[in-house]
């Protein structure tokens, strides 16, 4: 097998929607449009990963990802198949949360499916994004707590995870998140996202470096998780895009890193002597998100349902190094990515609060942008 470093970069929670305005002329503003509705088709009971041949024939869908060979791997994996065997035809665009909300706004949505983060769907479901019919989707196989909201099924496993470099601490690892605070044990530079997309799970690692459940959470708590960040002084600097934070570990401007697992990875990959720790990380998941007002419903539950089954995961993991969501995929793995596989370690993963994010975003938002600026 092949294995790919991925240029991908996460859509978050925006601080600004700068793009709305673009968005809005892009789609028109005139309104929705007065097609017939698409007729129900028995297509069933639904079970992951098939569609009868032929049975959405005439049907037209389009997901909007996060392009690069992220989106290839899925495209390869997931839709092109789920095109040849149910007959619909399948097309690509790149995911814009601005175009997304002037879409649904002038009633007139041109995308199907899409791939955003879990607090994306929860702070938009039913508003931004339609509600799911579970009745329609095969969710046996799908891993424990990762359906977070009635907007989303899972689309990847990832995480927030430590990442150290071996040469510096290769003998005496770090073990908890309070080390990655810990400069007297472990100098050096750390690195931690100063972008400008909200990150839920950066606030979340902090709180549990101070012994906090992240279930239990206060909007007292979210200031203190800067604080510690702060903290660091001169031995903390940002990165903005993943990319950044691959270049600053592959170069060793930072001796730990606090980026998403497929970065690390891709340092990894490329040679820098780099490990995860996998003791306390965060559990990340990407939503499949069907936007409000999808002129074909039943079509995109249908290509969701066949996207998760266990032989288009393997190799969805084997193309993109993100981990799959059915939990009898059997990607093929060489040594390298099996030890950066965020599936191989679930039982130390912390999930997030997405409920206290959704109601308390406001105030998260607020915090973000003072972090992201330096302020």
């Amino acid at each position: 097998m092949t294995t790919l470093k991925n240029p991908r970069m996460r859509r978050g929670l925006g601080l600004l929607a700068g793009t709305a305005a673009l968005a809005l002329a892009l789609v028109g503003c005139s309104g929705g449009d007065d097609a017939e509705p698409v007729p129900e088709r028995d297509l069933g009971t639904p079970v992951a990963g098939e569609i009868e041949e032929g049975a959405l024939a005439g049907a037209s869908l389009t997901f909007a990802g996060s392009g690069g060979v992220f989106q290839d791997g899925q495209t390869e994996a997931l839709w092109d198949p789920f095109a040849e065997a149910s007959g619909a035809a399948f097309t690509q665009d790149a995911f814009d949360a601005g175009k997304l909300k002037a879409m649904v706004d002038a009633g007139n949505v041109s995308w199907d499916i899409v791939n955003t983060t879990q607090f994306d769907t929860a702070r938009g479901c039913g508003t931004l994004y339609e509600e799911y019919d579970y009745d329609q989707i095969d969710t046996s196989k799908i891993p424990e707590g990762t359906i977070t909201d009635k907007c989303m099924v899972p689309q990847i496993l990832y995480g927030l995870v430590v990442v150290y470099n071996t040469d510096a601490f290769g003998d005496d690892p770090p073990t908890s998140a309070a080390d990655f605070f810990d400069t007297e044990k472990y100098p050096g530079k750390r690195t931690v996202s100063q972008s400008t997309y909200v990150d839920p799970q950066t606030v979340e690692f902090a709180l549990t470096a101070q012994g906090k459940d992240v279930a239990e959470l206060s909007v007292d708590d979210i200031e203190g998780a800067f604080d510690m960040y702060r903290g660091l002084g001169d031995d903390v600097i940002g990165w903005t895009t993943g990319a950044q934070a691959q270049q600053q570990l592959e170069a060793g401007e930072a001796v730990m890193g606090l980026v998403w697992s497929g970065r690390g990875y891709g340092a990894a990959a490329a040679g820098a002597p780099v490990a995860p720790m996998w003791d306390e990380w965060m559990i990340m998941v990407d939503s499949n998100g069907i936007p409000k007002g999808v002129k074909d419903k039943q079509a995109a539950f249908a290509a969701v349902n066949y996207s998760l089954g266990a032989e288009q995961q393997a190799k969805m993991t084997e193309l993109t190094s993100y981990g799959g969501v059915n939990v009898d995929a059997e990607p093929e793995m060489d040594e390298l990515l099996t030890e950066w596989m965020t599936t191989e370690h679930l039982d130390t993963g912390i999930s997030p609060n997405v409920d206290f994010w959704v109601e308390n975003y406001d105030a998260l938002a607020s915090a973000w942008a003072g972090w992201a600026t330096g302020s």
